[in-house]
């Protein structure tokens, strides 16, 4: 990518509750990439603002180019009940891949025993790999079948969730409040909801 733009955000939230809701893994290290305008960003900011209820330490890293829509996009989200050292992830544990460029980019990065989910509708090609697990999830499809391609990124989000327990769903609902409560997008707010329980 070029012309690339960083902004690293940390947040500590020493003094809440780990939920219990949660399974007992200490970190979980995820990159979400795509293009610009197809909700990279926002799934990214849902998952860092619900895992502050439940981690005690959370990272969220936007990396994109200059293009608004269309551009190479990603994000690293790292939540943790241990200190996170680095933004950097050199081999990908977890990802979520929302574009063919992004997979072509991202396919060779993963750790041996990496969970990828794939949105299937977009991205024909399969991962040759067989040392780590690939999610094929037909998300632009089934966002279509609820009425708008634009939460195919609530859809992939829903799978990661239900299959890595990271988070449980309610967290991310109620950061959907948090988003869209009281704007002009609040009529989006139960298509998005609807979008992550499918893809769960």
């Amino acid at each position: 990518m070029h012309a690339l733009r960083f902004t690293l955000r940390v947040s500590c939230s020493h003094s809440r509750e780990l939920s219990m809701e949660l399974n007992t893994k200490q970190m979980y290290e995820l990159m979400i990439a795509g293009v610009g305008g197809k909700g990279v960003l926002t799934i990214g900011k849902l998952l860092a603002e619900a895992a502050q209820e439940n981690f005690s330490n959370v990272l969220y890293f936007p990396n994109y180019g200059p293009a608004m829509r269309g551009g190479d996009c990603e994000c690293t989200v790292v939540f943790s009940n241990q200190p996170i050292t680095s933004p950097v992830i050199y081999e990908v544990p977890l990802a979520i891949i929302m574009d063919q460029s992004a997979f072509e980019a991202f396919r060779g990065r993963l750790k041996k025993g990496a969970e990828v989910f794939i949105d299937s509708t977009v991205i024909p090609m399969k991962i040759e790999r067989q040392d780590i697990a690939a999610i094929y999830v037909p998300a632009t499809k089934m966002a279509m079948d609820l009425g708008s391609a634009q939460v195919a990124n609530l859809v992939l989000l829903g799978a990661f969730l239900e299959k890595t327990k990271a988070l449980p769903l309610s967290s991310i609902n109620k950061a959907l409040d948090n988003v869209l409560l009281g704007t002009r997008r609040e009529s989006l707010l139960q298509l998005n909801k609807s979008a992550l329980q499918n893809g769960a």
